[in-house]
C-alpha cells in the first residue's frame, strides 16, 4: 500500500507480486479492488501494480473536470514512485483509454497494452456508439437517484443475463461494497465526462509498435464489438479475442478464461523480449 501526489491529488496504489511489472488499470467507477479475480493468478508471474484511479477508491477525488491526460498523468506519477520503468498495461474500458493516451505520451514504458471491453473511444470518429438508453444508464443523475435503482440498471446495462442469473443477489453485493468504498456523484460524473477529452486515437493507431491483445464481450452493450473489431484491424501488431456470451464486465463474468488469455499473451511478448 502506497500513496504518491501529482497534480495536487492523492493517489493510491498497491504492489503484488514479482516479475515483469503488470499495471491493471480498472475503468468507470472501479479502483483497484475490481481486479481481485485477476490479482492472485497475475501476482504468481508478474509484479502487478494496482492504482486507484482519481475519483475512487482511496485516492482523492476532486472536483472535475477530469481528463485522459490527467489520468496518464497521474499513472506516469504512480509508475515512477514505484520506481517501474516500464510495463504492461492492461486496461478495461474508460482504463483502455488511459493505457491508449499513456502509451502516446510515453511510448518507450509500455511493453504491451491489452485493451479490454475499450475502443478508440467516444470522441473519436471511428468510435461506435451505444444505444441512447445505454448512455441514458450512464447518465444517471447519481445525485438524485436511489442507489439501489442505479446499480439495478448499471447491472442490467453491464453485465450479461447468464450472469445475472448465476449470481441473482448481485446488486446486494454492490452496494455492500459500495458502502465501504463510496464514490461521491461529482467525481463518477468527472470520471465519465473524462471519456469524452481524449486526443483522437484512430489517426494514431498505426504509430502503436508494441504488441496488442484487445478482449471483448461478443454481448458487450456498452461498448458494441465494433470498437474492438475496429482497434484490431487498425493496430500494426493485435490480436482478437471475443468472449462468447459475455458483456461488458467480461473480467467478471469470466475471470478464468480472461486470465487464462491475458497470462498467454503477456508471457508471448515477455518471451520474445529476451
Amino acid at each position: 500500500m502506497a500513496e504518491v501526489t501529482n497534480e495536487g491529488g492523492r493517489l493510491y496504489y498497491e504492489i503484488h507480486g514479482e516479475g515483469t511489472p503488470v499495471v491493471l488499470l480498472m475503468g468507470l467507477g472501479g479502483s483497484g479492488r475490481a481486479w481481485g479475480l485477476q490479482l492472485p493468478d497475475f501476482a504468481r508471474r508478474h509484479r502487478v501494480l494496482l492504482p486507484d484511479n482519481r475519483g475512487v477508491g482511496r485516492s482523492d477525488m476532486p472536483p472535475g473536470p477530469y481528463t485522459m491526460a490527467g489520468f496518464a498523468a497521474d499513472l506516469d506519477a504512480v509508475l515512477n514512485a514505484a520506481d517501474i520503468d516500464s510495463a504492461h498495461l492492461v486496461g478495461v474500458s474508460m482504463g483502455g483509454l488511459i493505457a491508449q493516451e499513456y502509451y502516446h505520451l510515453h511510448p518507450h514504458r509500455v511493453r504491451s497494452m491489452t485493451l479490454v471491453a475499450t475502443g478508440v473511444g467516444p470522441a473519436d470518429p471511428a468510435y461506435v456508439p451505444p444505444e441512447r438508453h445505454i448512455w441514458e444508464v450512464l447518465e444517471l443523475d447519481r445525485a438524485t437517484t436511489d442507489e439501489r435503482t442505479v446499480v439495478e440498471r448499471m447491472n442490467a446495462t453491464f453485465y450479461h443475463p447468464d450472469y445475472l442469473e448465476r449470481i441473482p443477489d448481485l446488486a446486494d453485493r454492490i452496494l455492500q461494497f459500495q458502502a465501504r468504498e463510496p464514490q461521491p456523484p461529482h467525481a463518477y460524473h468527472a470520471q465519465l465526462h473524462s471519456a469524452g477529452t481524449h486526443t483522437l486515437n484512430s489517426p494514431r493507431l498505426h504509430q502503436v509498435d508494441v504488441p496488442c491483445l484487445v478482449v471483448h464481450g461478443e454481448d458487450d452493450r456498452v461498448w458494441p464489438p465494433e470498437n474492438a473489431r475496429y482497434l484490431a484491424t487498425h493496430l500494426p501488431n493485435a490480436e482478437l479475442e471475443l468472449m462468447p456470451r459475455t458483456a461488458h464486465m467480461l473480467p467478471l463474468e469470466q475471470p478464468r478464461a480472461f486470465n487464462t488469455r491475458v497470462l498467454r499473451f503477456l508471457a508471448d511478448v515477455d518471451a520474445e523480449r529476451q
